[in-house]
């Protein structure tokens, strides 16, 4: 036994040094803000120009590849368009060619750096997006349809380079409603970037605008400050826990002495020898074999034989061994193969039902109530029953116990043939 103790105490020490050694990395990582970076590589990416031409629109795009970065010059020309645009596509991957259509996670990214130098002016504006691939409302034929995460920023008012929060950006109301999933995939997306495209704001006016990209970069956290508090406190809670079931002995069910009956119950074996339901040795068993899961919704019906204090001066005790062998047969053929009964005290019989709720513990009670009272009896003797029901809560064993035989007194003060609930 000291061999036991020892060892139990070697245990809880290491989990302690344990506790605190993950306790100082967490918070470590907290304070440290310790970031995680991704270059989009702008010499290996596929890049390209899109201009309103394609719409039969007046606005040339082009861009050339130079030591300092992508070169873009936009020449914006009104035309019968309301809006004329062009834009750069910087593709990180090719839909035509990838099976499946994996582009790259951003989710767990949490800003975008943009190293973009400006060449005119005046300050249109800049309008970055990041492009997702969906199956939900995107093809392989037809990427236009590729889901804008769209961002517009003035550069007069920020520094170069410029650092754009992701939760900042937003899908164009536009886009939702012409592909109608304002409600369903409505929201931002940054799972599988395909693309980002660079262009001067939605407002722009008639111009030449150029600008240099020269680089593009990802910063985000490994682990997010929410996941890692959540962390500390969800292992602290446990340690905590832990002390206090250290500190407060659990509670033991107390098993009472039965009463005198015509029939004593043998505790030397599990069930009754009489009826075959589980005796109070038995029933102690049965309650240790339950998890804690199965106490999560464990509900206790207490049965009680009405009037059987009668049945020994009037019919005799082989008439009334009958009918208690009869009762329990009754009541395990009525109730469901999860539950168990076990025999209390004389006419008193308890019944066990886990994963059953107080509501479904009632409809188990009247159901046996029913079964008894139409059942037919030796000396055509009318029986009926009367329960007490209880739901698990935040007790022991016990008070639910006591809780059911209260409610069974209730129902025996309204009168025989009755239920009862806690």
């Amino acid at each position: 036994m000291q061999e036991v103790k020892d060892s139990q105490q070697k245990l809880e020490f290491y989990a302690v040094i344990s506790l605190i050694f993950i306790t100082i990395i967490i918070s470590a990582l907290l304070f440290l803000d310790i970031d995680k970076h991704k270059v989009i590589n702008l010499n290996t990416a596929d890049i390209k120009v899109v201009d309103d031409r394609v719409a039969l629109g007046a606005s040339i795009a082009t861009v050339v590849k130079t030591n300092h970065g992508l070169k873009f010059s936009c020449q914006i020309s009104n035309s019968h368009l309301d809006q004329p645009y062009c834009e750069l596509i910087v593709n990180l991957q090719d839909l035509s060619k990838q099976k499946p259509f994996t582009g790259l996670d951003l989710s767990n990214y949490q800003q975008i750096g943009l190293w973009i130098e400006h060449n005119h002016p005046t300050q249109p504006g800049t309008r970055v997006e990041l492009r997702n691939f969906n199956s939900s409302y995107a093809t392989q034929q037809n990427n236009v349809i590729l889901k804008p995460n769209s961002l517009e920023y003035l550069e007069a008012y920020v520094a170069n380079p410029v650092w754009l929060k992701l939760s900042d950006f937003s899908i164009p109301q536009w886009w939702n409603n012409s592909h109608n999933l304002t409600l369903n995939n409505g929201g931002t997306d940054f799972s599988n970037i395909y693309s980002i495209a660079i262009a001067p704001s939605t407002k722009v006016q008639q111009g030449n605008y150029q600008l240099i990209v020269k680089r593009i970069e990802l910063k985000g956290k490994y682990i997010g400050n929410t996941t890692l508090i959540a962390l500390l406190i969800m292992l602290w809670s446990i340690a905590i826990g832990y002390v206090i079931r250290r500190l407060v002995p659990a509670k033991k069910i107390l098993i009472e002495t039965p009463e005198q009956s015509s029939h004593p119950i043998e505790f030397g074996a599990m069930r009754c020898p009489l009826t075959g339901a589980l005796n109070r040795i038995g029933l102690r068993k049965c309650f240790d074999q339950l998890t804690p899961s199965d106490l999560h919704k464990l509900s206790i019906i207490f049965i009680n034989i009405d009037y059987f204090e009668d049945l020994y001066p009037n019919y005799g005790q082989q008439t009334a061994d009958k009918i208690l062998q009869k009762f329990v047969k009754n009541i395990d053929k009525t109730c469901r193969s999860s539950d168990t009964v076990a025999r209390w005290n004389t006419e008193e019989f308890l019944l066990v039902c886990p994963d059953t709720d107080l509501s479904q513990a009632v409809d188990v009670a009247d159901k046996i109530r029913v079964t008894i009272q139409e059942a037919s009896w030796p000396n055509d003797i009318k029986i009926t029953c009367s329960s007490g029901v209880a739901q698990m809560y935040d007790e022991d064993l016990n008070d639910l116990i006591a809780r059911a035989n209260k409610a069974l007194s209730k129902a025996k003060i309204t009168g025989s043939n009755k239920t009862a609930a806690a």
